[in-house]
């Protein structure tokens, strides 16, 4: 009887747990989206001058156990009123109106109206197009977007392959919140070989110097061993006896050392130029007279606020949002604050401000891990956000977002590792179908390999396209019929769901790669059907890295002449002087096939002697003007395009250009003058459908996540993303054409191209 008791009330605690699930998910959902209003749209001081990837990681700790709707709405005042004091947290269905009075001073002289505008949003790069600043304030900005400031060297080590070598260093950080460490890379002639930057154990701020060191073993195929040392983040770093030893026999042997004497300083200037975000010099120690290297952060520099309006538009003092955030809780927040140069009004409580900025000074944010339950749950809510904002393709992703953000955060409480959590994120933008969207992490570094073949779909089926080591028992052709026991279909549907593509035919492209990818010399096992109905058990290695693998694929043919006044261009692979020296050619050819199944090599110049008129489309790029949150009532765009002019020669032969699904971005902008123009007959498939400049940002955990940033439409002003550029005549791969080695899309640009 005692254990049936026992495992009831075990099952009993299961079950309560299980339930609070629910719970803690709306408690944090709830905290994302004041935490969006506040950081990106409410303009006082004290939450501009917010480190907001600490606060993320501390809200969620804090508000995640939240019993109810009183006392989430509790924790949320604690949490927020110190930054935002104007601020109105309540309850739903109460009668709570925003008042004037409570953010105007008694006397108003002396004082502006402050707010937000962002163009797109900025990440503080000034040398971006997306900007974020608040009008009549002081903008504080870094040179650039340099997230590290490194100082490395390379040494040959063609005649250590296969040795041990162990790089070591006296490390001190005496300012944080960024962290210091070593690194070592060995480079080989398929690409990366190991590597090792401490990124699962960084020095911290307030540890004395102390000797770190990283192990290795030199690849067998190596060729350089680039090393050295760098400062994570912001803070100051420093780094004195720099040594790499190899083992030679039973001998460790210094192969490099560095003291960093003083006379070095001169061979830092070109490093200083290169690195404009950060500051190295060669300090002396009081105690010791000893010389070391110092890495930090270069001083933020602040430009004068009316100065840096980004654009006419802006809210006014009386202009406020009144949302529901969830949990059955409301928020009210002014968009636009009085404040003179000192202070936004109402000034926040000192000592709430004090204690939540010291709670906060604990979070190293640099030193953070997904591992924990916390940095994932920030992680979210800082993702969520900034797609939330300024993401300009919510209409065309057809997506719930508030209920991805939801399904995102119950996945993150079941990761138990950083990887998992890489997945978790990989998952969550996927549902914005935006091609340019990557998630990487140091954790994505352990599928970086690939077996020596390529694959695609050919007429539904998978097929062996192409075979990158000559001992393969496989022919191009091969018919895959199943992966490690899984059917095909199965197999690419679980790649796929990690995947974030506006069209199936970037989809496919993405997928093909990816799902060859895994740890280093495992083993993707399949089944094969023979082109004679033969079947085979076929196991392949993961043995070449991704630069290795991309190298062994590329395609070297620049040029051709394919026949008598018939020429090939690989506009992948030429480069603007390859151009410029076959232009004699192209400018009496009779015929002209541009390759572009992936992306430019080359400037768009060869557009400009293909146009008869001079570009007049300059409004296809657009960058929202954003002052709402919610991206309601979007304040217009700030306009781009190439205004391309003819150029001379200009080429009179029949043009025929390929693309297919693999042609992204740049190579979508250098195709949307061939199609809007009708430079050229367009064969092959439609091209990716995802276009405009990325703005990529860090997350806490070392997590990196590139996407679209601006609306990009076709040049006649209608939808691009998702469509892409269509082709006049479609050709589709067959299984057949494969096993003869046939390239089907050639074959009919050549036959258009002799206008047959």
């Amino acid at each position: 009887m005692k254990r049936f008791f026992l495992f009831l009330l075990v099952n009993f605690f299961n079950l309560a747990v299980f339930a609070q699930t629910p719970r803690q998910i709306g408690n944090i959902t709830t905290f994302a989206k004041l935490y969006g209003y506040v950081r990106y749209f409410h303009p006082s001081d004290e939450a501009a001058a917010t480190d907001w990837e600490g606060f993320a990681v501390y809200g969620a700790e804090q508000v995640e156990n939240a019993s109810n709707a009183t006392d989430l709405k509790k924790k949320l005042a604690k949490l927020f009123l110190p930054i935002a004091p104007s601020i109105r947290i309540y309850m739903a269905g109460e009668d709570v109106r925003f008042d004037k009075a409570e953010i105007t001073p008694p006397d108003t002289a002396g004082y502006k109206a402050i707010s937000w505008q962002h163009l797109g949003i900025g990440f503080g790069d000034e040398r971006s197009i997306y900007k974020s600043s608040r009008i009549n304030r002081l903008t504080i900005s870094k040179s650039n977007r340099a997230t590290f400031g490194n100082a490395g060297e390379m040494i040959e080590v063609s005649s250590y392959q296969g040795k041990e070598f162990i790089l070591k260093a006296r490390v001190k950080v005496v300012k944080g919140p960024g962290t210091g460490h070593l690194w070592a890379r060995v480079d080989t002639d398929q690409g990366t070989g190991f590597f090792d930057n401490m990124m699962d154990r960084p020095v911290i701020n307030g540890k004395e110097w102390a000797t770190y060191e990283i192990k290795g073993k030199i690849d067998t195929n190596a060729s350089k061993l680039a090393f050295g040392a760098f400062l994570l983040g912001t803070g100051n770093v420093l780094v004195d006896d720099l040594t790499l030893l190899i083992k030679e026999g039973e001998t460790w042997a210094t192969h490099y050392s560095n003291k960093y004497p003083k006379n070095e300083e001169k061979n830092l200037e070109k490093i200083n130029e290169a690195q404009p975000g950060y500051h190295f010099s060669i300090n002396e120690d009081a105690e010791d007279s000893n010389f070391y290297l110092s890495i930090s952060d270069s001083p933020a520099r602040a430009r004068n606020g009316d100065s840096a309006r980004l654009f006419e538009q802006h809210c006014q003092v009386g202009e406020y949002i009144s949302k529901e955030i969830g949990s059955g809780l409301q928020c009210l927040v002014p968009l636009t604050l009085y404040g003179t140069e000192k202070s936004t009004y109402p000034v926040a409580d000192k000592d709430g401000l004090e204690k939540l900025r010291n709670n906060l000074s604990s979070i190293v944010t640099a030193s953070l891990s997904g591992d924990s339950l916390y940095t994932r749950l920030a992680d979210l809510v800082i993702t969520w956000n900034i797609f939330q904002h300024f993401y300009p393709y919510f209409e065309e992703a057809q997506t719930d977002w508030e209920n991805d953000l939801r399904i995102a955060v119950k996945s993150a409480y079941t990761d138990k590792t950083d990887y998992d959590f890489l997945k978790t994120l990989q998952k969550f933008t996927a549902k914005l179908k935006d091609g340019h969207v990557r998630v990487s992490s140091p954790a994505s570094i352990r599928e970086r390999f690939m077996p020596p073949v390529e694959w695609e779909w050919v007429e539904n089926k998978l097929i062996i396209t192409g075979i990158l080591q000559d001992s393969l028992p496989l022919q191009a052709g091969d018919i895959v019929t199943a992966i490690n026991g899984s059917s095909p279909e199965a197999y690419f549907e679980e790649i796929q769901q990690y995947i974030s593509a506006a069209t199936k035919g970037w989809l496919d492209s993405r997928a093909q790669v990816s799902s060859l990818a895994g740890i280093e010399n495992s083993t993707l096992n399949l089944k094969i059907t023979k082109a004679n109905g033969s079947m085979e058990d076929v196991g392949l290695l993961r043995s070449l890295s991704v630069r290795g693998y991309y190298a062994a694929r590329s395609e070297e043919t620049v040029s051709r002449e394919i026949s008598q006044g018939l020429y090939y261009l690989n506009i992948d692979a030429a480069s603007d002087d390859d151009i410029k020296e076959l232009m004699p050619k192209l400018k009496d050819a009779d015929g002209i096939i541009c390759d572009l199944r992936g992306y430019p090599k080359s400037s768009p110049e060869l557009i400009a002697h293909l146009l008869s008129e001079k570009d007049t489309s300059s409004m296809w790029m657009r960058v929202p003007r954003i002052i709402y949150p919610d991206q309601e009532k979007i304040a217009g765009y700030k306009h781009f395009g190439w205004e391309m002019a003819p150029k001379k020669p200009h080429l009179d032969a029949r043009i025929v250009f390929i693309t297919d699904g693999s042609a992204i971005s740049y190579a979508e902008s250098y195709m949307s003058f061939i199609e809007h123009y009708k430079l050229a007959t367009i064969v092959g498939q439609p091209t990716a459908g995802t276009n405009g400049n990325i703005n990529p940002f860090r997350l806490p955990g070392g997590y990196h996540i590139s996407w679209t940033g601006m609306k990009v439409f076709k040049h006649d002003g209608s939808r691009h993303h998702g469509v892409g550029i269509i082709p006049d005549v479609y050709v589709e791969k067959t299984i057949a054409g494969v096993r003869e080695g046939r390239d089907e899309f050639l074959e009919k640009a050549i036959e258009i191209a002799k206008g047959k």
